[in-house]
Parts: C-alpha cells; sequence; structure tokens
C-alpha cells in the first residue's frame, strides 16, 4: 500500500489541485492525507471527484486555518477510528492482519502543542493491533534536521522524541531531501527544516521491515509532500559482464564463456573483444 501526506497550504485552487493530481498521477497512492486544507466539507468532495477517489473524512477548517482530510480508494478497506483538528485515525483491514494509519498534523503554535501530542500519544497507547503515524509534525528531532535560524534550547520541550521513547517507537527515515519544510529565504538566509516524517509502532516495523518514507519536490507549498511505501517495488539493474583473469587456471573456461555468449552476443563487438582478452590470458598463463 501506498499514502501520500501533504500539507498543502490550502487545496481551494487550481493550480493547487493539479499538483496533488500529478502526484496521484506519479505515484499512484491508496490513500492520501492532507492537512492544512483551509477548505469546507465541499470543497474537499470536489478535490477527492477530481483526483478519483472514492472515500473521505474531512474536517474542516477554522476560517482560513487549518482542515484536515482523508481519502482512500475503494480496493482498501477502512474503518474510521478517531478524529479530531489535529488528526485522523483509521484502521486498515488488511488480509495480512489489521494494522492503525494516523495522519497527524502538529500545531505550529507552542500553546496548542501539548494538548495535540498529549491526545496523539493517548490514542496510540490504545492500540493493540501494528501502527504508523504521519504527516506534517511541525517538530525536528535534532540539529542535523535544521539548517539556519536560531539553535534551538537543549532545554526546550521536544515532544516528538517524549512520544518515541515512551511508546518505544521508532522514526522511519527518508530518501530523498533531507530537509522538507523551507520559508522563502535564499542565500545565508535560507531556513530549512525536517517537519515531515513518519513514525511507527515497532511491531508494524517488523511486519513491512522494508517501508519506506520518500521526500518528494515541493509544489505548490513550502512542504515536500512525503510519500510511504508500505512493500516498495524492488529494482533491479542489469549486472554488466567482467572477466576476471582467474578464470584462465581453469582449462573449461574457454568453452564456458563461449557458449554464454554465443546466442545473446555473438558477432558483436564486444563479444570479440572479451574472446580476444581471454585468448590473451590464456595464452601468457601458459
Amino acid at each position: 500500500m501506498r499514502a501520500l501526506g501533504w500539507n498543502c497550504r490550502g487545496i481551494c485552487n487550481a493550480s493547487t489541485v493539479r499538483a496533488l493530481r500529478a502526484q496521484k498521477g506519479g505515484h499512484k497512492p491508496d490513500v492520501i492525507f492532507l492537512c492544512e486544507t483551509k477548505a469546507n466539507e465541499e470543497c474537499m468532495e470536489y478535490v477527492k471527484r477530481r483526483v478519483g477517489f472514492n472515500e473521505n473524512v474531512v474536517i474542516e477548517a477554522k476560517g482560513r486555518a487549518g482542515g484536515l482530510c482523508l481519502m482512500w480508494r475503494n480496493n482498501v478497506q477502512i474503518e474510521v477510528v478517531e478524529f479530531n483538528k489535529y488528526m485522523i485515525a483509521v484502521k486498515i483491514l488488511d488480509p495480512g492482519g489489521d494494522w492503525y494509519l494516523v495522519g497527524f498534523y502538529g500545531p505550529p503554535y507552542a500553546a496548542k502543542k501539548r494538548k495535540a501530542w498529549e491526545n496523539l500519544c493517548a490514542l496510540l497507547e490504545t492500540f493493540q493491533e501494528p501502527w504508523i503515524c504521519f504527516g506534517d509534525v511541525n517538530i525536528f528531532l535534532d540539529s542535523e534536521e535544521k539548517d539556519g535560524g536560531r539553535a534551538e534550547s537543549s532545554m526546550s520541550l521536544n515532544f516528538l522524541k517524549d512520544i518515541l521513547f515512551e511508546l518505544g517507537a521508532i522514526d522511519l527515515g527518508f530518501s530523498g531531501c533531507r530537509f522538507t519544510w523551507r520559508k522563502k529565504r535564499w542565500g545565508k538566509n535560507v531556513l530549512r527544516e525536517r517537519l515531515d516524517r513518519g513514525i511507527s509502532s515497532m511491531s508494524w516495523r517488523l511486519v513491512f521491515p522494508k517501508a519506506t518514507i520518500h521526500h518528494l519536490g515541493a509544489i505548490n507549498s513550502d512542504h515536500c509532500p512525503i510519500l510511504l511505501g508500505t512493500q516498495p517495488a524492488a529494482h533491479y539493474l542489469p549486472r554488466p559482464f567482467r572477466f576476471e583473469a582467474a578464470w584462465t587456471r581453469d582449462t573449461k573456461c574457454y568453452g564456458i564463456i563461449d557458449e554464454a555468449w554465443k546466442e545473446e552476443v555473438e558477432g558483436s563487438d564486444f563479444s570479440k573483444l572479451c574472446m580476444k582478452q581471454l585468448n590473451t590470458q590464456m595464452a601468457l598463463s601458459k
């Protein structure tokens, strides 16, 4: 299964909807979690149809702030578990074993952070099956996940570290660009941070040991979408032919290589070069 998470910074414009459709067409997610939609339910119904999904859960924005939406295809069996203005939790009914998916938006304001993270921790503690939580958490773990701006105080609260420690959860890491958010500055004033991520229970990681989080390119937002793949496809590249001089010590070597190349590349310049090199090596070894 694939799930796309994106802080779209407002979905009620044609260019952002086109960007979302492009991400959906390119990466084919089964589930999409959007935060900061700044939209009502009617608008999100339109977006769902334009993207080509079948079901959704919508948390409407308050004025022009906030808003969440989780949408999914018919091929995914989902039960809605819990939702509020900072998260949407669903249960994935998987033939191999059920598990929970939580789309979370961490409020950027200090006054609201504690309650949002405490509610998330309390919910995750109730899950008996494996779980994963992903989205824009608005917190980074250490100085390596920040570039520019003021240094963070070592005494400041870090709710992400606390939840990883208290629940024995793990960060899923990432591939792609290190940072997922960029403030609109350039040169020496640039400010970049890794604010979007996925964390999971240890049991979920054991069920999906190859699962990955990939940071995609930012379009129409200062946040990069993140793509969760539970079973990423393996990509195999053709292995080049290499000649080992040690092969010439075996008298059967000449016949084996000659037979292996006959059907595929007999007569090609590369084949002739290999055979010439083999003959030379065998002559020198005598």
